[in-house]
């Protein structure tokens, strides 16, 4: 009788010591991902919480790859800094220079443009059209949109600045000509501010594509392996269409 409860105890302590090795095994690890602020890429709705194209993307992928995500929303001055001091797994877009980490393949199919206010029927077909134009971008637009647009916008009246509510403000209330940005942000800020008001978008910058950066090398190859199947099977392209054009 002694024998079978010892034999009954010891396959008791068998099982909790299985079960909490695999919920051990099974917990998932949480990723921690900054991500640059400006819907509809990444932003925060009162309803979902963090989201937006950029924010799905990474997310469909690492819960594929079994790991939990938290999204930080950052301004991309902060972005990069703190990725750069180790605060983050990842950071997206990789647009910077970073101290440590790799490179994911890109995802993010940016389209910067420039915007002006349809009833002023300004013509701007080219960069050097923008002389002569109180024009306003976003931060290191200058390092980001290269040599000849830095040329061209120390000819006239030019500001870079991180809020990009306030950009589109200024250009409603004829305080600047030209806004120049990403395309869908852009889009996204006057229908939600001003849906009343029309604008004429002037694509002077070709597409760039970007993707994110990863601390760890071998994460930013499960990254990339998990992304072409997310490409492939068509679902990445349904995320893109989920936010209008």
């Amino acid at each position: 009788m002694v024998i079978i409860q010892r034999f009954a105890t010891i396959c008791t302590l068998l099982i909790l010591l299985f079960s909490s090795s695999t919920s051990y095994a099974n917990a998932k690890k949480t990723i921690s991902i900054a991500v640059n602020l400006g819907a509809p890429w990444a932003y925060y709705d009162q309803k979902k919480g963090i989201t937006g194209i950029d924010v799905k993307i990474i997310d469909r992928v690492f819960t594929e790859l079994g790991y939990q995500t938290e999204f930080h929303l950052l301004a991309y001055n902060r972005l990069m800094g703190q990725f750069n001091h180790g605060k983050y797994d990842m950071a997206s877009p990789a647009a910077f220079t970073f101290k440590s980490g790799t490179l994911t393949d890109t995802y993010l199919p940016f389209e910067d443009v420039a915007i002006s206010l349809t009833k002023q029927s300004l013509k701007i077909n080219k960069i050097d059209d923008l002389i002569g134009k109180r024009v306003i971008a976003y931060q290191h637009a200058k390092s980001v949109l290269g040599n000849e647009f830095t040329h061209i916008v120390e000819q006239t009246s030019y500001e870079e600045m991180g809020l990009r509510e306030v950009q589109i403000k200024l250009l409603v209330n004829n305080r600047v000509d030209v806004v120049i940005g990403e395309r869908r942000v852009l889009q996204f800020l006057m229908n939600k501010l001003f849906p009343n008001e029309h604008i004429t978008i002037h694509q002077i910058f070709p597409v760039v594509n970007y993707g994110s950066v990863i601390r760890e090398s071998e994460l930013a190859k499960k990254f990339n392996q998990e992304l072409r199947k997310l490409k492939k099977s068509g679902e990445y392209d349904e995320i893109l269409k989920s936010w209008k054009d």
